[in-house]
């Protein structure tokens, strides 16, 4: 029984995981959920890829992949640092920024299918039950 429980969980999470990554995907002009939080943090400060990768958790590898996905579509640009020309910034084009405002829009939009029926109090309860399964892995890893 036991096992049971913990097998479903783990289905359930995965599909959750899933689906709002195709929700993201549908409401945000077919960006990733990780485009979109990249595109997110950019817009708020100038960062190099290797702040970006640091605050994102990622590897500079994959932060690269997804930069030249986002250039390619016309979202962001590197803008050379004049004080080090060793290194880029990734900033919003102007396209991106055009786009940041609709993108906020939609994102709410997944926020409030995600949350419906939920009070704070379920919200922040689940939150809760997720950072201590998050916490109780972290330890193990270690």
């Amino acid at each position: 029984m036991e096992y049971d429980c913990f097998s479903e969980m783990m289905e359930e999470m995965r599909e959750i995981h899933k689906m709002i990554q195709k929700l993201t995907s549908q409401k945000c002009h077919h960006l990733t959920v990780e485009q979109a939080k990249l595109i997110f943090l950019i817009a708020h400060q100038q960062m190099n890829q290797k702040e970006i990768a640091q605050k994102l958790r990622i590897t500079e590898a994959t932060l690269s992949v997804r930069i030249k996905r986002l250039v390619d579509m016309g979202l962001i640009e590197r803008k050379l640092n004049e004080d080090d020309k060793r290194h880029y910034y990734i900033i919003l084009s102007s396209q991106g920024e055009a786009f940041i405002d609709e993108m906020k829009k939609d994102f709410h939009h997944v926020h409030q299918i995600v949350c419906k029926g939920m009070t704070d109090e379920d919200y922040m309860a689940v939150l809760n039950v997720v950072k201590k399964i998050k916490r109780n892995l972290k330890e193990e890893i270690k």
